[in-house]
């Protein structure tokens, strides 16, 4: 008689060993790119991210959203990521299973790794006391994994949420908000890999040294829109966004898609739009205030 495999747990039925985290998506508002260099970024962390639930088990990871089902120790990249952060934080990653439901879309600019990471982090920090600090540090490490040598601003972002002014050498510094920002996503559905745009400037800047000169700009840009978000300046704050799409054209990092999103946006009345993230696909943002659904359309 041939063997019965078992039954795979259900483990979207939460029990009373399940433990839970939320990462909040990411918008870098301006300064991505810069960033890496060690210039100033504007960054938000957004009500949207992904929710891991977490109970003992071998090892499953599954995020149905994003068609993804794999097994710790199989080889795949989220599988390194999450061996990672548990190795991190003290835990055998299979001798747990990961339920991750996903409220925005994978390599879309969005800091979908970094959420699903700080998620996963929180849940596993639930069961042993770990630390924020201590899930930061696991985050970040899983995200080596998709990023070579991330920034931090995408962890940061996915564990604080609001917005907040974030460098390398100081990491995340939360900035108030007096008035609320009307801003849109709209998404290109172009994949892209963020580590191969990043070793893109990166050539960029070793074959022509005065891209450099861009980068600098571009952080000065991120300082610029801070100023006009403290004083609530919603126009100059547009302006910036305008400013950093052009800088990042320079860069090579935009694409057609991502100019015609920015181009349909403004057209329908935002104030400012660019891309967002590393670009080359990916997302694009937009200052529409009182014109939110026009430029949705």
């Amino acid at each position: 008689m041939p063997a019965v495999s078992p039954t795979p747990p259900d483990l979207r039925v939460p029990s009373s060993d399940t433990s839970t985290g939320f990462g909040h998506a990411k918008l870098i508002l301006l300064g991505e790119h810069a960033v890496v260099y060690g210039q100033p970024a504007l960054a938000a962390g957004i009500a949207a991210g992904v929710r891991c639930h977490v109970n003992p088990g071998q090892g499953n990871i599954r995020a149905p959203a994003w068609q993804m089902d794999v097994q710790v120790g199989d080889g795949a990249m989220v599988s390194q990521a999450v061996e990672r952060l548990c190795e991190r934080l003290g835990v055998p990653a299979k001798e747990l299973d990961f339920w991750l439901e996903a409220e925005i879309p994978a390599r879309a600019g969005l800091g979908s790794s970094a959420a699903m990471a700080v998620a996963i982090g929180q849940a596993v920090a639930a069961r042993t006391g770990a630390l924020p600090a201590d899930v930061l540090a696991a985050a970040t490490a899983a995200e080596t994994v998709f990023h070579a040598t991330p920034s931090g601003i995408d962890t940061a972002a996915a564990l604080r949420g609001g917005v907040g002014r974030f460098d390398r050498a100081t990491g995340w510094q939360p900035l108030p908000l007096h008035q609320p920002l009307d801003l849109c996503v709209g998404v290109s559905k172009q994949v892209r890999q963020t580590s191969d745009l990043v070793t893109g400037v990166a050539r960029l800047c070793e074959r022509v040294p005065v891209a450099r000169r861009l980068i600098e700009t571009l952080g000065q840009v991120a300082c610029a829109g801070m100023e006009a978000l403290a004083s609530g300046d919603v126009e100059a704050l547009a302006q910036e966004f305008n400013l950093a799409h052009g800088l990042l054209c320079g860069l090579g990092v935009s694409t057609r898609e991502l100019d015609e999103l920015v181009r349909a946006a403004r057209t329908a009345g935002a104030l400012g739009a660019k891309l967002t993230g590393a670009g080359g696909g990916g997302a694009v943002i937009a200052l529409a205030q009182d014109r939110g659904e026009d430029v949705l359309k």
